[in-house]
């Protein structure tokens, strides 16, 4: 209700001015420190705080957090960068219109998803967030604002995604839409063995490529697209369980529920987690010899991991997913992630931070088996979340080895790693940088929200910083915002790092 009372979008031209003006009082201050967002660290949907932002000069992005323009004829929408998901998607979905992509978690930001990044179980055709971006507003380091896209200064463009605020500050944004339907018809098909679940994955996602290859910033999905064995799959997820038992998830928009299925309302608020009700689904397929039909509500399948928090929830709150507390206390899950960084008790905060592991690591397809053979050696983490996307060839930090579109896989690890549970000795520093330098030599990326624990030349081994830092140079961002690095590897794991390789080892 505060956002509807607080919303002007008439006002976002004054915004941008008063965010231009905070840049004149920096460099009348002398333009020494490094500029940040004043947004609090707590408020960031992460593990991370922000520790670095406390030396920092604060620009306040005051109020940005209205939809600006909804243009159905045009097919876009244009939106400040503190407009979430939560509230973005179903202002659109109203008018019977979506994103190509729409990330999990309901406070996940715009801007948040273009300087950062997200993907989903439609990403393997539409990519990641940044593919359906077509223009983006942005502050530069000397307070100017400029406007650019593919054809409209291409670099700067290509290399703000992932670049984290240090390039400029981003004021609006104009994204494609998609139309959709009231319901996704989604298809279980359980897997006994790793290496059948891997191939059918892989043939199901790797589907997804011609439509991007053609589709640029507008993927179209209803073109060519015809039933039968060449037909891609508007959305693909795989879970993993153990080594041989899996489960992926097929799924269609749907106009209404149909015969061959059953309707499921994931949302209700007493329903189980919907990594559980799909190991259940998975097993009733097993058994009957088919895969299991459901029909769900639209916004019911893209919140599905919310109210868990992927599979978090279980180590918050153990007992979470029991049915006593389903129907008595599930309407009040999820719990903000802010909510939860501010009240987590230092030696809670200290288990965090040393028995337990959040980590998406995005890797060539090719390289599935060996990267789940990894992950299981070094976190032994169950589920795991198999998201396929596919990669635009491109000069920023992150783009596939060649110059042609390639299918990459996310595959997410959350919670507290096989070692602990046994109450064994678990080295998280030793366990995650053994991962890192696998993803590094198989040309893959670490998601930049989770803790990473690389050296500053490590770092600059995975992302490509060429074009990054040009422009860092001739913006002027390299003395007026923080190195990307600085911002990723906080305070406290620097020290670790220090601690084991020297001094050296962060210059």
């Amino acid at each position: 209700m505060a956002q509807v009372l607080a919303s002007a979008p008439l006002e976002h031209a004054n915004r941008v001015q008063k965010v231009k003006a905070q840049f004149e009082t920096w460099k009348k201050e002398g333009g020494n420190r490094r500029i940040v967002t004043g947004r609090p660290g707590w408020q960031r949907v992460s593990l991370k705080h922000s520790e670095y932002k406390k030396t920092s000069f604060k620009v306040t992005l005051e109020r940005m957090s209205d939809i600006l323009e909804i243009n159905t004829a045009e097919r876009y929408v244009k939106v400040e960068p503190l407009v979430n998901m939560g509230q973005l998607v179903p202002a659109i979905m109203k008018k019977g219109w979506t994103l190509p992509v729409v990330p999990e978690l309901e406070e996940l930001t715009v801007g948040g998803m273009i300087a950062g990044t997200g993907v989903e179980s439609s990403s393997h055709h539409s990519g990641l967030f940044q593919e359906f971006c077509i223009e983006l507003e942005l502050v530069l380091a000397s307070g100017e604002c400029v406007t650019c896209s593919r054809t409209q200064q291409p670099e700067l463009f290509e290399a703000f995604f992932w670049s984290y605020g240090t390039l400029g500050f981003l004021m609006s944004a104009k994204l494609r839409i998609i139309q959709c339907e009231p319901y996704v018809r989604l298809v279980y098909y359980p897997f006994d063995k790793e290496s059948e679940f891997i191939d059918f994955w892989t043939k199901e996602s790797q589907k997804g490529v011609r439509f991007a290859e053609a589709g640029g910033n507008d993927v179209n999905l209803s073109k060519d697209n015809e039933p039968g064995e060449t037909h891609c799959a508007r959305f693909i997820e795989g879970l993993v369980f153990s080594e041989n038992d899996g489960v992926v998830m097929l799924g269609e928009f749907a106009s209404k529920v149909g015969n061959d299925g059953t309707y499921y309302n994931h949302g209700a608020w007493h329903q189980p987690y919907f990594y559980r009700h799909a190991s259940d689904a998975a097993n009733k397929a097993r058994k009957s010899g088919k895969p299991v039909v459901e029909y769900l509500p639209i916004r019911s399948y893209y919140y599905r991991h919310s109210r868990s928090v992927f599979w978090e929830m279980e180590n918050i709150v153990p007992l979470g997913d029991s049915p006593i507390f389903r129907w008595g206390f599930g309407w009040m899950l999820p719990p903000s992630v802010g909510f939860l960084k501010i009240t987590t008790p230092p030696d809670v905060q200290k288990f965090y931070d040393t028995k337990h592991v959040v980590q998406d690591m995005l890797v060539p397809a090719t390289k599935l088996a060996p990267s789940l053979a990894t992950f299981r050696k070094h976190f032994d983490i169950y589920p795991l979340w198999v998201c396929p996307m596919v990669l635009r060839p491109n000069r920023g930090l992150v783009h596939p080895t060649g110059d042609k579109y390639e299918l990459f896989v996310d595959i997410g690890a959350y919670g507290v790693p096989g070692e602990v549970n046994k109450g064994k000795d678990y080295d998280v520093v030793k366990e995650i940088r053994a991962v890192e330098e696998y993803v590094t030599s198989v040309k893959g990326y670490e998601m930049l929200y989770a803790d990473s624990y690389m050296t500053r030349n490590e770092f600059g081994k995975m992302f490509d910083r060429q074009l990054y830092d040009s422009l860092r140079k001739q913006l002027g961002a390299d003395k007026a915002f923080p190195d990307i690095y600085d911002k990723i590897v906080e305070p406290k794991r620097l020290a670790q790092l220090k601690e084991l390789f020297g001094e050296e080892a962060t210059k």
